[in-house]
């Protein structure tokens, strides 16, 4: 009896063919994810600068305007009407020294929300008013009714009020006829969640920009601020 022979040997089997584009998924498979988002950015990079880059959008320009335009800034509407400088005002909150005067504004404040609001806080009337030039004094010392000297009066919802608003300056700061520049700052309402609760104004933008004349009304405890 003839012995079997042995099977003929088999050759190796052909590797199957890759996919197209199998290769990108053993690339990324191998490439640490920073380096491949930064791989992915480059182009990305590219094209916007193409386009005028990240910041082709300009920002909205800060609009000027003059004495007696009312600015709505958020919770309330603005109107500066004319500036005086003054030693001594009674009833305003401030309190000059020796060496110092008394800088005051008129203002008309109509409280645009649904309920009262302070006239005298961080984004109430004196938050929103700031002389850049007064460095760290740029914000206003006080504020006060007009009409009945009331100091740092809630402001009634749809009714317009006339305030002082005053700051304390170096006697030699300003002289008659110069021209304050001044800034009005705007405020958004954010309504609080999960921690705190409520509604609130706030995070101050600059808004608006103006130019104000004083007037000198000399000198006296009974000066008034209308001239």
């Amino acid at each position: 009896m003839t012995a079997p022979e042995p099977p003929a040997e088999q050759p190796p089997a052909a590797p199957a063919p890759r996919k197209r584009g199998a290769w990108v998924g053993t690339i990324t498979d191998k490439v640490p994810t920073g380096w491949l988002t930064g791989i992915l950015l480059v182009p990305f990079l590219a094209i916007t600068a193409a386009f005028g880059g990240l910041n082709a959008v300009a920002a909205p320009a800060i609009p000027e305007i003059s004495p007696g335009d009312t600015h709505d800034s958020g919770p309330f509407d603005l109107t500066v009407e004319r500036a005086v400088l003054i030693d001594e005002l009674q009833g305003s909150g401030a309190s000059p020294e020796e060496g110092q005067r008394v800088l005051a504004l008129v203002v008309t404040a109509e409280n645009t929300w649904d309920r009262a609001f302070g006239s005298y806080a961080t984004n109430g009337v004196t938050g929103a008013l700031a002389i850049p030039a007064l460095g760290e004094g740029a914000a206003p010392v006080a504020v006060a009714r007009l009409d009945d000297a009331t100091g740092s009066p809630f402001l009634q919802p749809g009714m317009p009020v006339e305030l002082i608003v005053t700051w304390v300056v170096d006697a030699g700061a300003y002289t008659d006829g110069d021209e304050i520049a001044l800034e009005i700052r705007d405020f958004t309402l954010s309504v609080g969640q999960f921690i705190t609760a409520g509604e609130d104004w706030g995070y101050p933008v600059l808004g608006a920009t103006l130019a104000v004349p004083v007037t000198d009304v000399g000198a006296g405890a009974d000066a008034e601020a209308d001239g």
